[in-house]
């Protein structure tokens, strides 16, 4: 058992909810299946979910198949392949505590207010292309570790990062808790991206 799965049952024992950050859609996905492996729940609503899930779409594919599986389990990922009602359903769901864990990419970090206790950042690095796995910016740690401890939910919540080893652990806390956030550029100043969010506007009213 990983060190992730570890503090998620122990969130779960304590009898809170907790959001795990995970790099990838395929790493979302096999850490919330590898947490419902350990998970002992027996809710009935849960069983109901899982239909609703598998209804979500019109024909099932082998990720919304994966997914109920795991929800009966009150575990749930969390991505841009999702469905927009299977979304809606985990997030509606993790808000009424029926769900205990969600393992999401940072997508979720964005905008949303949910009653996670803990944040788990399980890594804190990401892919970039030739230069291989690169440490992600002070910002979006921050706009991850930010989803701790709501105010409308929490007194107080804890951010997690799993480190590998004792020169990882040493890096995140130079790199991200005594870290600066960098400065925020507008991408407004690019017409293009402008003209996308302007008509973004004006259509949806």
């Amino acid at each position: 058992m990983d060190n992730t799965t570890k503090v998620a049952l122990e969130t779960i024992e304590m009898g809170k909810q907790a959001l795990i950050f995970c790099p990838s859609k395929a790493s979302a996905e096999k850490t919330a299946e590898e947490i419902s492996l350990l998970t002992k729940v027996s809710d009935p609503y849960l069983l109901e979910l899982e239909n609703k899930v598998s209804r979500a779409v019109s024909t099932p594919t082998k990720q919304c198949k994966r997914l109920a599986k795991i929800i009966k389990k009150g575990i749930a990922f969390h991505h841009a392949g999702l469905a927009n009602k299977q979304k809606d359903l985990i997030e509606d769901n993790f808000k009424s505590g029926k769900i205990k864990i969600i393992c999401c990419t940072p997508s979720l970090a964005a905008g949303l207010s949910l009653p996670a206790f803990r944040v788990i950042i399980k890594s804190l690095k990401r892919f970039s292309g030739k230069w291989g796995m690169d440490w992600i910016p002070v910002l979006e740690y921050m706009q991850m570790s930010g989803r701790a401890g709501r105010p409308e939910y929490e007194k107080f919540g804890e951010a997690i990062s799993i480190a590998k080893n004792e020169q990882d652990r040493d890096d995140i806390y130079q790199r991200y808790i005594c870290g600066v956030p960098e400065d925020i550029y507008s991408k407004l100043a690019a017409e293009p991206v402008l003209r996308t969010y302007l008509l973004s506007l004006i259509s949806s009213g």
